[in-house]
């Protein structure tokens, strides 16, 4: 299975595409006419810093 949905909620869906060497964020906002960002992360490094920033965030709610 190369594209693979790892999370979706109601504003947020992160994809694995295994071919295509990425993963994709896609956000949108809400109300009756939704904008919608994608961006595509196909660095290591980033996906980390990002996976990283994640986690401090994680620990400040705690």
């Amino acid at each position: 299975m190369a594209n693979r949905l790892l999370y979706s909620s109601e504003s947020l869906d992160i994809h694995a595409d295994s071919e295509k060497k990425l993963v994709r964020i896609e956000l949108s906002s809400s109300g009756y006419r939704p904008k919608y960002v994608a961006i595509a992360i196909e660095d290591r490094d980033e996906l980390e810093r990002i996976i990283q920033a994640l986690q401090e965030a994680r620990s400040s709610l705690a």
